[in-house]
């Protein structure tokens, strides 16, 4: 007989339970772990679904980067500081090693703050093996309690993968752009991006061949509450994303938001307090690689298959000229 029986079950029950309530980990010896990343709070446990899992409360009225990171005055998560918060957590358990490189980095839903109310969310990570490397696949969960729902709405925002090794890698060099020739002002850009003082990290900007240049604002405000050193430079990252920014805008006259990343590095040598400009190099392909460099030609970050998102419609002509005029139009 052709006869088949087919069982659907919506849950596992009893068979999807963890052995132990925190996986086995002393939480309470995580402290000094914890107490050692800028913005990880906690540590739930570890699972065989999710891995290590950690959290962070984040309050619009305490971080800048949420402040002066808003869309239709919803502050929202920065790609960047999502990035942070992957390196962050993978580090967690290899404190001994260096973050070498952040991959394949998916920045699947925006994470907003409704209302300005803090939020806490999940970071997970799941570690393997790569040669001599620790690579920690992750994500970043979010949960709302929305109304007339019995369960909460769970949201994964980004994923991503941290790359961890014991040595760093290595320096690297790199030709210096040409002067400017056409650039636009720090007062052209953010007539357009809504970004706040935290986050234009913009002085000018200019064409240089196939290339567009950054200088990177000084004295820029505090990035985040007590100004304690973080795992990756998020604003250093953030001006790559802007000045391909500047490009899209003054060669199609839309903007656009990040959508993926192959690679983010940090060479070993470069000095983030250095930095001085970010060179970027649109690809045929419609991706975008940069560098951010001190002003000898050091890399103190490395950008590698940085793809966006247009958003629909396009900007009004008489924000967008100078812009347009400085790109090239897209010639």
């Amino acid at each position: 007989s052709d006869t088949r029986e087919l069982v659907v079950g919506t849950a596992l029950g009893v068979l999807a339970d963890e052995w132990h309530a925190s996986g086995g980990l002393e939480l309470a010896a995580m402290a000094d772990e914890v107490a050692a990343q800028p913005l990880i709070d906690g540590v739930l446990g570890a699972t065989l679904g999710d891995g290590l899992i950690a959290t962070t409360t984040l309050d619009p009225a305490e971080q800048p980067f949420l402040d002066d990171h808003r869309i239709d005055d919803t502050p929202v998560l920065p790609g960047v500081m999502g990035i942070e918060l992957f390196a962050e957590t993978a580090r967690l358990l290899f404190g001994d090693h260096h973050v070498i490189g952040v991959e394949n980095v998916d920045f699947l839903a925006p994470c907003k703050f409704y209302r300005d109310e803090p939020r806490m969310l999940t970071i997970t990570a799941q570690y393997h093996l790569d040669g001599d490397h620790v690579v920690a696949d992750c994500a970043i969960v979010g949960e709302r309690q929305l109304a007339n729902q019995d369960e909460p709405q769970r949201t994964v925002h980004f994923t991503g993968q941290v790359r961890l090794a014991h040595e760093e890698p290595a320096a690297t060099t790199v030709d210096l752009p040409a002067a400017a020739d056409v650039a636009v002002s720090a007062d052209d850009i953010y007539r357009i991006y809504f970004h706040g003082p935290a986050y234009q990290v913009m002085d000018q900007a200019w064409r240089d061949g196939d290339a567009v240049v950054g200088t990177l604002a000084s004295d820029l405000p505090p990035n985040h509450r007590d100004g304690e050193p973080l795992a990756t430079p998020p604003r250093l990252i953030e001006l790559c994303f802007q000045t391909a920014g500047v490009w899209e805008i003054g060669t199609t006259g839309a903007m656009a938001l990040p959508m993926h990343i192959d690679r983010v590095s940090q060479p070993a040598g470069g000095d983030a307090r250095s930095a001085h400009q970010a060179v970027v190099e649109p690809a045929d392909d419609g991706s975008f690689t940069a560098v951010v460099i001190d002003e000898e030609g050091h890399v103190i970050v490395r950008l590698e298959g940085y793809r966006t998102i247009q958003l629909p419609g396009t900007l009004d002509e008489s924000d967008t000229s100078r812009l347009a005029e400085a790109m090239g139009g897209g010639a």
